[in-house]
């Protein structure tokens, strides 16, 4: 596993995401207001276009595989507005795409994505 710091938690307003550059490959990284951190592909599938950084994050409540309702963070798509689960880049609006996702974590002010 690699370790890449790349950027300040202060460069990220709180429920809105940041772009970077992990191992060749565009990275969206959210932070909701009590400093949850998530990391997916910043490659919107549906208009081929690197937005999903610039989209907008919300929550709603899905049944999940044993039925029960659970709460689910999304971050919607600012082009055609299809929604990505910010835990495990599964589509909310086409079962079928899922994003790859990635640990990032907090170390003092750094946010770091590890990856492969």
């Amino acid at each position: 596993m690699t370790q890449l710091i790349v950027c300040k938690i202060n460069d990220i307003i709180p429920e809105t995401g940041v772009c970077a550059l992990v191992n060749g490959k565009q990275v969206a990284i959210f932070c909701t207001k009590q400093t949850q951190l998530f990391a997916l592909d910043n490659y919107d599938p549906f208009s081929q276009a690197n937005v999903l950084s610039r989209g907008l994050i919300g929550g709603t409540t899905i049944a999940n595989e044993a039925g029960f309702d659970e709460t689910v963070l999304y971050v919607a798509s600012p082009i055609y507005k299809q929604r990505f689960n910010l835990v495990t880049g599964q589509c909310l609006d086409d079962e079928n795409i899922v994003l790859n996702t990635y640990k990032v974590e907090l170390d003092g002010n750094d946010v770091i994505v590890i990856y492969n």
